[in-house]
């Protein structure tokens, strides 16, 4: 029987740069990097849980603006913050040829995960996204792994997760879920081929 991966996105398959994005919007709208800061520090959580949406977004960062912005400039000043992870996207694609239902389980908003498929292929190799802002909960709580495994059809001993922050991986474990924290490739690897994966 195959195995399925839960794959975080950010900091493991693509790394992404969140001071980069503050000064890219202070920028656009002429708000002060640190203005931008403290409003996404305040809206951040309920965006990736999709209590807010980017009109909504939009709106409120453009009422702040010292001049007119796009909708779709401010949506490309949000999300182009992303590069990708080569050896661990390589390993993801190896994996799935071998048959094992590859899944993201992301803390993550509309804007970014649009632009995200928009620049990266392999994304579409992936059998499906377990993504915050669609299950409304946010990791480490235990409801969006548990709609993780709802919508992977699998159970906790059937499935491996990987994810950067060791809190995320304690969380799943705590629902009998196998996981590991990411921290570089060769121990990504050694995880992989202790639990017969590679």
């Amino acid at each position: 029987m195959k195995r399925t991966l839960f794959f975080d996105l950010g900091n493991v398959l693509i790394f992404f740069d969140h001071k980069q994005m503050c000064k890219q919007v202070a920028s656009l709208t002429g708000i002060e990097e640190e203005g931008v800061t403290n409003f996404m520090h305040r809206y951040g959580d309920l965006y990736e849980r999709g209590g807010l949406n980017c009109q909504t977004l939009y709106e409120k960062i453009s009422s702040l603006a010292t001049t007119p912005i796009q909708f779709e400039s401010l949506m490309h000043a949000v999300s182009n913050i992303f590069k990708p992870n080569p050896p661990v996207i390589e390993l993801a694609l190896e994996l799935k040829k071998k048959g094992h239902p590859l899944f993201l389980l992301s803390n993550t908003c509309k804007a970014h995960f649009a632009f995200a498929q928009s620049q990266f292929e392999f994304l579409k190799e992936f059998d499906g996204y377990v993504l915050s802002y669609e299950v409304h909960s946010r990791k480490p709580e235990k409801e969006i792994f548990k709609k993780a495994l709802e919508i992977a059809r699998c159970e906790p001993q059937d499935c491996f997760y990987i994810d950067d922050v060791l809190a995320y991986v304690e969380s799943a474990r705590q629902l009998q879920i196998d996981a590991e924290q990411f921290t570089h490739i060769q121990a990504l690897k050694t995880h992989l081929s202790s639990r017969g994966f590679i």
